[in-house]
């Protein structure tokens, strides 16, 4: 195996484990205001308090790798959010818990920015969108494993020991990033010459397709760029949609159509596959179809996940229901890779920690906004889960059109052959 391909590999566990920490929330949601009295309102400012750490601290994470490498911020991360997942089961009281998962979002808001870094550093542009939707496809894959997982620890042993066996797994994280991550390819053991040489062919050939002067912008010419602001705000837009429906859907299956817990599980897992084949899809589909027009993807998915997130809301047999559940998710996630590879080819190289850190902050407020928003209307419409979820169908349908509007299209790329290594 390709050493880039191991390296991809460790990143793609650690970010796993990444979202089992924090969508393990949600499945413990039901219990957790049960046991400890929180009400609709009360439980979406818990899980606004990660986002709001997980928000402020994208672009610091990115700059820090930018300055020192992504491998040290990386294995950092790994192991400051793993000790506040196993801190939130040992909480009862609202306002330690409230501080608890904003320190754990402070850890895993780092995260992000310096696996862009990696990409960066790894990858050449030709299939970085490749490259970034296949990690990203953890973001799917978390979300479907999540209540399989905790489920059945959730069931016998309660919400608390969720956390702790979560809390152990991310120590594993942090010594396999320690052994096997290096910053770039020069720094790692055991590669071989001829996928250096491959890889210094493929730079070359991004060097003749660059946007000269964005490869010299500093940091402050970045962020005066208007088509960073334009990625910002519809990255926003789209991950209140992915947010807002990822962290109230189980409490939306077990209280507004009464399932039990197994079936909760089951119910909430499902479609996440089917984002996951979306995900994994929308980097292949971008490098190879919509390389010169890369935003009509991001639209088509973002409107056709939108149609299907209503329907789901909306029809009373649940079987059409997890149709259009499954639909839903495989063109929100194809809408959120695609929408991913914008930023990971607009943005230079040595900026790639900072300016992914800045785009991400845009998402994770959009993350900070949802759960607080949809928990609102819910209980604002006397307990309508329907009514908080058309927040974020219109978040999706707004995405679409800031990128239709402001996103240009850029100029056509000049492929060049690739260099078969020797």
């Amino acid at each position: 195996m390709n050493a880039k391909y191991k390296v991809g590999a460790v990143v793609i566990f650690c970010y796993l484990v990444a979202w089992l920490d924090r969508m393990a929330i949600s499945m413990a949601v039901p219990s957790m205001m049960q046991d400890l009295g929180f009400s609709a309102t009360t439980v979406g400012t818990i899980m606004s308090a990660f986002f709001a750490g997980y928000a402020l601290f994208q672009m610091p994470g990115g700059m820090l790798s930018d300055k020192i490498g992504p491998h040290k911020v990386i294995t950092g991360a790994l192991a400051w959010w793993s000790l506040f997942t196993a801190f939130t089961g040992m909480v009862s009281s609202l306002s330690a818990m409230l501080v608890i998962r904003f320190l754990f979002g402070v850890g895993e808001g780092v995260f992000p920015g310096p696996v862009w870094k990696m990409i960066g550093n790894w990858f050449s542009k030709k299939d970085r969108a490749t490259a970034n939707s296949v990690i990203l496809m953890t973001v799917a894959l978390g979300p479907a494993l999540t209540p399989l997982i905790v489920a059945p620890i959730l069931a016998p042993y309660g919400w608390r020991a969720v956390f702790y066996i979560l809390g152990a797994l991310g120590v594993v994280c942090v010594l396999l990033s320690w052994r096997y991550i290096s910053n770039t390819p020069y720094e790692c053991k055991g590669i071989s010459k001829s996928e250096i040489e491959q890889f210094e062919a493929e730079k070359a050939i991004d060097a003749k397709n660059a946007d000269k002067a964005m490869e010299k912008a500093t940091l402050g010419q970045l962020m005066a760029s208007p088509a960073i602001w334009i990625l910002f705000v519809s990255v926003l837009a789209l991950t209140i949609t992915i947010y807002g429906y990822l962290t109230w859907l189980p409490a939306y299956l077990s209280k507004a159509r009464g399932m039990s817990l197994v079936k909760v599980g089951v119910m909430a897992s499902v479609p996440f596959f089917f984002a996951t084949i979306g995900m994994g899809l929308s980097g292949w589909l971008s490098d190879k179809y919509f390389r010169n027009n890369r935003k009509l993807l991001v639209i088509v998915s973002e409107l056709l996940g939108a149609f299907a997130l209503y329907k789901f809301f909306n029809v009373v047999d649940m079987g059409e229901a997890q149709i259009y559940q499954c639909v839903a998710a495989f063109f929100l996630y194809m809408a959120l890779g695609s929408i991913w590879s914008l930023p990971v080819l607009m943005i230079p190289e040595h900026l790639m920690g900072s300016g992914t850190g800045f785009v991400n902050t845009g998402g994770q407020l959009g993350g900070f906004i949802a759960p607080m928003a949809v928990g609102f209307m819910i209980d604002y419409f006397g307990g309508d889960y329907v009514a908080g979820f058309n927040v974020v169908i219109g978040s999706a349908v707004l995405s679409a059109l800031i990128v239709a509007i402001f996103v240009k299209d850029k100029k056509k790329e000049v492929v060049m052959p690739t260099i078969a290594a020797e």
